[in-house]
């Protein structure tokens, strides 16, 4: 998929290689969140929080968290008003 050039990683339907858990995830980290705040809001631990990212990174291919945040942005995850 190459929406805006921003990624060469996965296509929107790799996220179906993802828990809903990892999804969650991955939701909270292209949010911004911090590994304690997303440990916070899914109620589970920063450790376990780490390794689901480190496993969302690998079963997607993608390099790092950034990475991460705009495959999430890309797939159409979350949904952002456009500045005015």
């Amino acid at each position: 998929m190459f929406t805006w050039g921003l990624s060469a990683g996965p296509a929107v339907h790799d996220l179906e290689v993802l828990t809903d858990g990892q999804r969650a995830v991955l939701r909270c980290l292209a949010r911004g969140h911090a590994d304690h705040e997303i440990a916070r809001v899914l109620g589970i631990g920063q450790q376990e929080v780490a390794a689901e990212v480190a496993e969302i990174l690998r079963r997607l291919d993608l390099p790092d968290r950034v990475g991460a945040v705009v495959f999430a942005h890309e797939a159409g995850m979350l949904h952002l008003p456009f500045p005015r």
